[in-house]
């Protein structure tokens, strides 16, 4: 919990304003029931009505500006926590981008879901409470005791004999919610994991008849779930009517003292039992604040400790910190090899590849080979079990990922294409360029042509994940945000599959051309896409087992010459 207040500090001076506003809210609100025995003991006993007019202005005089206070305060704190709340989702998200695939995997898709989302909402309160009201709980319980004892002491002391009661009833309740937000919190994550696994598989579940089954899986979920929110809830709304009986009943024994004490002594005044019943009231709205204060830190608790989690976790192979450099395009597979998590064989074995700058070179093999997990190695989503990869001599895990991919301009297997405009799409690859450097990349693309029949342009919008726009034009958009980058190194995962053959024999030109000098990685199925590469490299079962150029490898590769007559006809080798 300590460890999140740091998203505070940036927020300082706002905290201090809101608290500042809100205390004078309070000593506002303290003000008036003194001023109604003022009223009562010198204005209505002595029938002394300019006296009671004078108090009354002063009264709207007060009130105004503990509403005026109270709005600013308010306004304030809730800026606080919006920025607190944008603040803690930008590092999870931030954090998560550096996870490997392993590591994401262990904490769960739904679970991080939660965090970013639930948990963050949860902990928002610390803010909401440290920017407000906890500058009003003491203000109100220790200014509403004072001023109660400046009235009469042997009244006020029945109100300090009643306090301690709902204190021990708190703490008790506190004690017995914990571990029902801890388990409640946990079913959340199982929820949302049962809706994406739905979610993903819904034409699975229906094609099997399944839905039952899955609906029996939600609701025990859900039914485990709400019992438990719902008894945390119960339990904590057993505090407000809990303090408003024992509070009551004080009032009711102060009346009920005062009034003998007055028709025996005389004292203490009608006003100041008035007024210490109102005191009463404050005294009270200032227990039931710091009840659920105490009530809700179990939960917020349970949230911190669990974003805590992903934000302090430590990720594998990241390497120093961030460097400003720009690799020369040295790329080396040093006897990689690579085993999922439980899986009984490894997915790659034994790579060794060693690319020089400016080399153009091409990955062919068939489903399954282990080609895209090569492109994950070397993007730093996975690291390898075995071996080391290594960007101009030097290991990538020394560089850091953030350096690693800055270097790298990739085209994945499953294009990214994101709401917005196309002009936003194009400039996710370098945003401070040009006009003119956007529409050549487009042309290199071969998407340019196409871009400008649309009536908007480069201004035309893309609904999310690009469904308005056919296989071939995502991945002609995706390549030129690539071009656009201007890396180093380009990295093509089986990013022309979906072109047809003219459409690829042009942009391959275009590619040579535009990217001479700059090392070339090409993932591929086709054989036209790796022909004309300086080295081939052929995987086959998590292995390279043989590399050349296309003539070398239709001589002697089998498993090349296979894939090239499946996908020619076997015709004209050369």
């Amino acid at each position: 919990m300590r460890e999140l207040l740091r998203y505070l500090r940036p927020y300082g001076g706002k905290v201090a304003l809101a608290m500042g506003m809100i205390a004078v809210s309070t000593f506002c609100n303290l003000m008036l029931p003194t001023i109604m025995s003022r009223i009562v003991n010198d204005g209505v006993y002595n029938a002394d009505f300019p006296y009671i007019l004078r108090c009354c202005v002063q009264m709207l005089l007060v009130a105004l500006l503990g509403l005026c206070s109270i709005l600013m305060g308010v306004r304030t704190s809730s800026q606080v926590v919006a920025a607190f709340s944008a603040d803690m989702r930008r590092d999870i998200f931030r954090k998560v981008s550096t996870l490997t695939f392993e590591e994401f995997g262990a904490m769960g898709t739904a679970a991080l879901l939660t965090r970013s989302t639930h948990d963050v909402e949860t902990v928002s309160w610390v803010a909401s409470m440290l920017s407000g009201t906890v500058v009003t709980i003491p203000v109100l319980f220790l200014g509403g005791v004072l001023l109660a004892l400046s009235k009469d002491v042997a009244l006020s002391l029945i109100l300090l004999c009643f306090i301690p009661t709902v204190f021990v009833a708190v703490v008790v309740i506190g004690r017995r919610i914990d571990p029902l937000w801890q388990k409640s919190d946990a079913y959340v994550d199982r929820q949302n994991d049962i809706m994406r696994e739905r979610l993903w598989g819904i034409r699975v579940i229906r094609a099997f008849n399944r839905e039952p089954y899955e609906q029996d899986r939600v609701a025990q979920a859900t039914r485990v779930m709400a019992e438990n929110i719902i008894k945390a809830n119960t339990s904590m709304g057993v505090v407000s009517p809990l303090a408003l009986f024992v509070f009551n009943a004080a009032a009711v024994l102060i009346l009920y003292v005062g009034a003998g004490r007055m028709e025996a002594l005389g004292a203490p005044a009608a006003g100041d039992i008035f007024a210490i019943i109102q005191y009463i009231s404050l005294v009270m709205n200032g227990v039931v604040m710091a009840a659920f204060a105490i009530v809700m830190y179990p939960h917020a608790k349970v949230a911190a400790g669990r974003i805590a989690q992903v934000t302090g976790a430590e990720s594998m192979g990241d390497g120093t910190e961030e460097q400003d450099v720009t690799f020369r395009g040295d790329v080396d597979f040093d006897h990689v090899t690579f085993r999922y998590q439980d899986a009984d064989e490894p997915a790659l074995r034994d790579i060794d590849i060693h690319i020089k700058a400016g080399q153009k070179v091409s990955v062919i093999g068939g489903t399954g080979s282990g080609k895209s997990t090569l492109v994950q190695l070397m993007l730093g989503f996975r690291l390898p079990t075995e071996g080391s990869i290594r960007f101009d001599g030097v290991d990538a895990g020394q560089w850091g990922r953030r350096t690693v991919r800055r270097n790298i301009s990739a085209v994945l297997q499953k294009t990214a294409i994101y709401s917005g405009t196309v002009r936003d799409n194009l400039l996710m690859g370098n945003p401070a360029a040009g006009e003119a450097a956007m529409r050549e990349a487009a042309r290199i693309a071969q998407i340019g042509d196409f871009i400008d029949t649309l009536e908007a342009g480069y201004d035309h919008e893309l609904v999310q994940a690009g469904k308005n726009l056919s296989g071939g034009q995502k991945q002609r958009l995706a390549i030129a945000r690539a071009v656009l980058k201007n890396a180093p190194i380009y990295l093509f995962d089986d990013s022309f599959s979906a072109l047809d053959f003219l459409t690829e024999a042009r942009l391959r030109q275009e590619l040579n051309e535009r990217m001479a000098g700059h090392t070339r990685i090409v993932i591929t199925q086709r054989v036209t896409s790796a022909m004309d590469s300086d080295v081939i490299f052929v995987m086959d079962q998590g292995r390279i087992v043989d590399r050349g150029r296309h003539q070398e490898l239709l001589d002697r590769c089998a498993i090349y010459r296979e894939i090239y007559a499946s996908q020619t006809g076997g015709g004209d080798r050369r």
